[in-house]
Formats: C-alpha cells, structure tokens, sequence
C-alpha cells in the first residue's frame, strides 16, 4: 500500500519540492545580507585601523613637537636639507660653534615640516602642519585641510575623510593644535590666545593598501559565505528530503492503522455476532414454528369453511352441516390464530431489525438518541442470552440525548453485557443504571460475579488481554469499546472486587455539548 496515503494528509510544503525553492532563495537572501553586513563590517574595522594609525601617527609628532618647544627649539647643523628659518624672528636664530660649524634653530613648526617632508619619501604616508593663518606660506592649506579646519571652528573634534587627490585616493585625518605658552613666543603677534585652535596636522594615508586589504577579506568573506550557503543547502534539501519520505510513509501507515481499525472493529463485531447466532436463531425459530403450527390449522379450517360454503350454495344447509364444519369453533379460533401469527411475526422483524441495525458495519451516520433506547435495542438481541443465567434489573433515569453512532454504542453495550454474563455465578444478576449530568450521559452495568484483581483490572482494556481459555476469545472486546467510547469524546472506565463483582460506565457527551462530532 506504500504511496496509498492521501495527499491530504501531508502538509502541501513537505508534498510539493517546489515550495522548497522559496525556501532556498529565502535561505540565498539571508546569506547575502550577511556576506554584505561583514564586508561593510570588514570595511569599517579596515579604516578604523587605519585612522587610529593616524591618530598614533599624530600623537607622536605631537610629543616630539612638546619635547621641542619644552627645550625652547634645538640647534641642527646647517645643510643641504636644512636651511635657516626665514620666518623665525628670535634671537641667535643662527650660531656658530668654536669649531666653526653653523648651527640653525628648528623650533617645533619647522621640525614638523621637516619630519613629514621626510616621511612622504619613505611610505607614501604624508602629515604636515598647517593653519588659516600660516607664517610660513608653503603651510597654506589645502582645500580639505581648509575644510578640516572651519570644522574645527565649529567644535569637530577630528577630521576623518577618504578623498580622490592628484595622487589617487586617499584616507585623509586631521586634529586641530591648540595654542600653549611655548606657541606664544613665535604667534602672539598674530593674536592668539592660550587654548585657541591655532591650525593641525593633517595626515594622508594612500588608500591603495587599505582597498587591497579589504577586497582580500572580501573574497574570504564571499568564499566563507558561498561555502556555508551550499553545505546548509545541501544539508537543508537532504533533510526536507527524509523528512519528506518519513512523512509520507507516516501518512501511509496512519492509512492502513486506520483500515487495519475498522477490520479490528468488524473482526469483533462479527465475533459478537457470531456468539448471538445460537440465541438469534432461538428466538427466531420460536415465532416461525408456532406461525408454522398456525398456517397449517388455517389451511385445515380454511378447507372447512369451503365446504361449508360449497353446501350453502346448494341452499342445504343442515345444522349437521354446520356441526360437520364446527363454524363457531373456527370462527373464534381464526381470530386468535391470526393475532398470535401476527405477534410472532412482529417479534421475529423486531429481532432481525436489532440484529440489522447491530450490524451496520459500514453505516457511520451520527444521529441523536439516547442511552436508555441504546440499552433497550441491545437488550432486545440479547434476550436469549440473558435469559435464565441472570436476573435483569433497570433502573432508569431521565432520557437524555446524546449524538452518536448507534451500531457502536450497541457493540459497547453488548461486549460489556456479555462479559458481564461470563462472570456470572448461579443467580447472578446484572444491574443496569442510565443517568445524566450537566455535561455527560452515563450508563453503568453492574455484576455481582465472580470479580477481578488490581492485576488483571489494568489490562483488561489492553488489545488481546483476556481471562478466558484460549480459543475462546479474542481479547479485543473491552480494547474496541473504549476506542469506541474515545471516538465519541466520552470515557469507559472499570471498577472491581474479587468476589464482589464489576462496574463499567460508559461515559458520552451531551448532545446540546456536541453538536458536530469529528
């Protein structure tokens, strides 16, 4: 039956592979996102480092220009590279040592367009100082640098900025100098004051290498995320895949569990049937011999009567006649033939009817009626059973309606009835009780038999368990009716004593509580 299961029963995402490509593009779009969230992470950490090399790259000049303004400048032997400051106007600004060496005094603006000029030459990495307000005019600003530094009149703390130059692109930064009494000396003619921004150091840093770095992450970051996507992908289909196979094989078996159910009801609702046969039989035969009796003395009385009336139409009619016909006789008991064919044949309907409607295996129509009705139906094909092998005794409580399938709630009430005569003794009598709640329709059958243990009353509602000798059972009597009771959203429950007897109540639903049973 493999491949019998209803489409229905399996989910249309796991049914159809086409639903798995959303997935898969859902799946593509994710890694995406996190492939761009990294490399722009990647991106943003790159330049990171790089600024704060920059930042490191200004506090170094900033100390040695401290150290050089904290010693008033310091003298440099006069060279090639060196010149004389023009624009420093102090005192011994050059000198000569006893050796006749000349000196220059390089103070701490100087210094640092030294040092930088140097620096350009050696990584491609540039700083020099500058100002809105240069002595020197070669420390003019550039047109960024004059950007950085109308920033920092409005409060900017830093200047960080990549931008495209004559020499490529760059990752441009800039700190702002503020004035210190050391600055005084060369720029108080110019109007500073201690604390104000008297220009920077601006840093550029080729942005060639950066880039170069980051496309290698980049590629290492796609690659890692490429290979994720497909093994994820590969790992997703593969178990949607099983997933897939082990859900229609479920659905499968919950198709052939649910046949294998309705053979396992008919199975026993047959072996109920087939233990009624004998009394079935009994209370058939019955009404159909005395109806037998009763033809045959009508067909005498009817040929009777025909003679009679053949000798009134000859108009003699002789009160020999008469007596030789016995009119009178046959008049009354033709009456009371009639009635009794007639009883009889209305009992032996009434019994194939229970015994039609206990058998409708296949009719699963949910009707209303009543639990007091059910037992009277049951009663009905099980009179020959019960009678002389229990006293019966009802009692009944209001009818209450209950929805249902009556067939089943008659194979619940049979099973529990006849496993109730089993434990009978000599002049047992069963008990049966129908009442309702506010919620629930009850009906209890009572026995006074022979009972059973703590042991044995734990398993009797377990498929195949039964007390009976082997060959004469098949266990699934009590396992059925409380499947049975459970597929009416109602209950089955046992009580027992050795040597007291047993309860089994049958618990359903009222029917105003259950309008549309599943």
């Amino acid at each position: 039956m493999k491949g019998s299961a209803s489409p229905s029963a399996v989910p249309v995402f796991i049914r159809d592979r086409r639903w798995w490509w959303l997935l898969g593009i859902l799946w593509l779009a994710v890694v995406i996102l996190s492939a761009l969230f990294n490399i722009r992470a990647h991106r943003t950490q790159t330049e990171a480092v790089a600024v704060e090399g920059a930042r490191n790259m200004f506090r170094m000049v900033v100390l040695a220009r401290s150290w050089n303004a904290s010693h008033g400048g310091v003298y440099v032997p006069v060279g090639p590279n060196v010149q004389p400051n023009p624009y420093l106007t102090v005192p011994n600004r050059d000198v000569t040592t006893t050796d006749g060496q000349r000196l220059t005094l390089i103070n701490p603006a100087y210094m640092t367009r030294l040092i930088g000029e140097l620096s350009a030459g050696d990584s491609g990495t540039r700083f020099r100082i500058t100002s809105l307000r240069p002595l020197q005019p070669a420390n003019a600003p550039l047109e960024w640098e004059r950007q950085a530094l109308e920033s920092f009149e409005n409060g900017l703390p830093e200047y960080i900025q990549v931008n495209t130059t004559e020499q490529g692109r760059e990752l441009h930064y800039m700190a702002p100098l503020r004035v210190e009494p050391a600055c005084l000396a060369c720029h108080a003619g110019q109007g500073y004051k201690l604390g104000d921004i008297r220009g920077g150091i601006s840093i550029a840093i080729p942005y060639g290498p950066i880039a170069a770095a980051q496309q290698i992450s980049q590629r290492a970051i796609l690659l890692a995320h490429a290979l994720v996507f497909l093994i994820v992908a590969f790992i997703g289909w593969s178990l949607l895949s099983l997933l897939r196979r082990r859900w229609l094989e479920l659905a499968d078996m919950v198709v052939r569990l649910e046949s294998s159910h309705r053979q396992m009801l008919q199975s026993e609702k047959l072996a109920s049937v087939g233990q009624l046969a004998a009394g079935v039989a009994h209370e058939i035969n019955n009404p159909l011999g005395y109806v037998s009796s009763n033809l045959n003395s009508l067909g005498h009385y009817v040929h009777s009567l025909v003679g009679l009336v053949e000798v009134g139409r000859k108009e003699v009619i002789t009160p020999e006649a008469c007596t030789v016909a016995d009119y009178d006789f046959i008049k009354d008991d033709v009456q009371g033939l009639l009635q009794e064919s007639r009883d009889g044949l209305g009992r032996v309907k009434k019994v194939v009817a229970d015994l039609m409607d206990f058998a409708q295996l296949d009719h699963q129509e949910w009707r209303e009626t009543t639990l007091k009705q059910c037992v009277e139906d049951t009663l009905g094909m099980l009179g020959h059973e019960l009678r002389g092998r229990a006293g019966l005794v009802e009692v009944h409580g209001e009818p209450a309606l209950v929805r249902c399938i009556p067939s089943q709630i008659h194979q619940v009430l049979m099973n529990l009835l006849l496993n109730a005569v089993q434990a009978l003794e000599e002049d047992g009598i069963i008990t049966i009780r129908t009442g309702a709640g506010q919620e629930q329709a009850w009906v209890r059958v009572e026995d006074n038999g022979v009972g059973m243990s703590p042991e044995i009353l734990q398993q009797v509602f377990e498929p195949f368990f039964s007390t009976r000798p082997a060959g004469t059972g098949s266990g699934l009597g009590l396992a059925v009716a409380r499947d049975i009771a459970r597929r009416h959203r109602g209950e089955l429950m046992g009580e027992s004593e050795l040597g007291q007897g047993s309860v089994f109540t049958l618990y359903l639903p009222l029917a105003a509580l259950e309008p549309n049973p599943a």
